[in-house]
């Protein structure tokens, strides 16, 4: 029962992070395809915290510029769609090894009880 409240935690962890992270990716999305300006102390602040999370990306695609001001990023669609694919693999990853511990350890006190 406490394991599983540990897996719990460690998933809502995973969840939350990734969550924030694959949001702020969609905002910075948002305000370069709609050119939100560059100068604005919160667009500004966006698109620093977001640009470390970009840079494995960044070189896949060429941003698409349409009248110079709008901007559609597409290694940022794919960072979001990585991040939601990383998330839930280590999601299920968890689930899966604390099904198999359990599993396990039900095997084990069931063959135990069943011999004596």
């Amino acid at each position: 029962m406490f394991r599983n409240k540990i897996v719990d935690l460690i998933t809502a962890a995973i969840n939350i992070t990734f969550g924030i992270a694959v949001l702020g990716l969609f905002f910075r999305f948002i305000f370069r395809l709609f050119g939100a300006n560059p100068s604005s102390d919160f667009v500004r602040f966006l698109y620093d915290s977001t640009n470390p999370l970009l840079s494995p990306f960044r070189t896949i695609f060429e941003p698409y510029v349409i009248e110079n001001r709008y901007v559609l990023e597409f290694s940022t669609l794919i960072a979001i769609a990585i991040y939601l694919l990383a998330a839930w693999l280590l999601t299920e990853l968890i689930q899966y090894v604390n099904y198999s511990g359990t599993t396990y350890r039900t095997r084990k006190v069931v063959t135990k009880v069943e011999n004596e």
